[in-house]
């Protein structure tokens, strides 16, 4: 999640237009998103401008792409 796309879900619900617990469902992996085999860092572009990378060293074709596919759902 990057800024905007924070102030956006922010905005929401100040308008009325998200209820509380849906904001609450699309932040709730923040700051970090629990994978079995990796910690995707949701906050990062938040606290330092950078967004999340994936640390291939380890890890299977099939996990770098679960894990590539979480990143592009959570929009980051």
């Amino acid at each position: 999640m990057n800024k905007e796309s924070l102030l956006k879900v922010l905005e929401q619900v100040a308008s009325g237009k998200l209820s509380a617990g849906d904001a609450l469902n699309d932040l709730r992996h923040l700051p970090f998103d629990e994978m079995d085999f990796a910690k995707v860092d949701g906050h990062r572009h938040l606290r330092n401008g950078f967004s999340e990378v994936i640390y291939c060293q380890g890890k299977t074709t099939d996990q770098v792409v679960a894990i590539s596919k979480r990143m592009i759902e959570k929009g980051m």
